[in-house]
């Protein structure tokens, strides 16, 4: 499920007793990696977006930082193959990478990685959804104000209307559902306190 920004999980967490627990924007944390692995010898690969996107951001992070790339690949839309899947993993594999971004769109990202994970030899792989396109500029990121207040979502409404409506009213029903049941089950489950 793929959801607005990651404000909701932070005071879902909040509310169950999870201290201490903030929200982090895919972009944000992209960023935070690819500068704590600059100048060392792991190995980023990308996955997913137009092959203008993929080539757009190596080059714009190479200006920034001193990155090892391990390769990129920009799989067909729509919906895949076994086979495709297989070349993917291969590439990967082939790759040695240690770090992999995955920009499919929300959902289809998560049940990829969720289904394809094990096959890996090695890595870590991240869901970013529209991150490659943050970082390229081709998105715009929303201001610090609506960052901080945890509209980051409104903003990216405002600038895709049609694309975000649709996946916002698809998903949001299902996140409330899910954690108000969680809430439900969660404090049912909680040890007695007896004196």
């Amino acid at each position: 499920m793929s959801l607005p920004d990651g404000r909701p999980i932070s005071l879902l967490a909040n509310l169950k007793g999870i201290k201490d627990i903030d929200r982090v924007a895919g972009p944000d944390f992209m960023n935070e990696i690819f500068r704590k692995t600059s100048g060392t010898c792991l190995r980023h690969f990308f996955l997913g977006d137009t092959n203008e996107i993929l080539e757009k951001l190596e080059n714009k992070i190479r200006k920034k930082y001193d990155l090892q790339f391990a390769g990129s690949f920009s799989p067909e839309f729509g919906m895949w193959t076994s086979e495709t899947d297989e070349k993917i993993i291969k590439l990967i594999n082939d790759s040695g990478a240690d770090f992999i971004w995955v920009a499919l769109g929300g959902g289809k990202q998560e049940i990829w990685m969720n289904e394809n994970y094990h096959k890996l030899n090695k890595g870590i792989m991240t869901g970013v959804g529209a991150g490659f396109r943050f970082f390229t500029g081709d998105i715009k990121r929303a201001p610090l104000v609506f960052q901080r207040l945890g509209f980051e979502w409104l903003f990216r409404l405002m600038q895709q209307p049609g694309k975000m409506f649709k996946r916002y009213m698809t998903t949001l029903p299902f996140f409330v559902v899910y954690s108000f049941e969680e809430l439900i089950l969660n404090k049912s489950n909680l040890p007695v306190n007896s004196k």
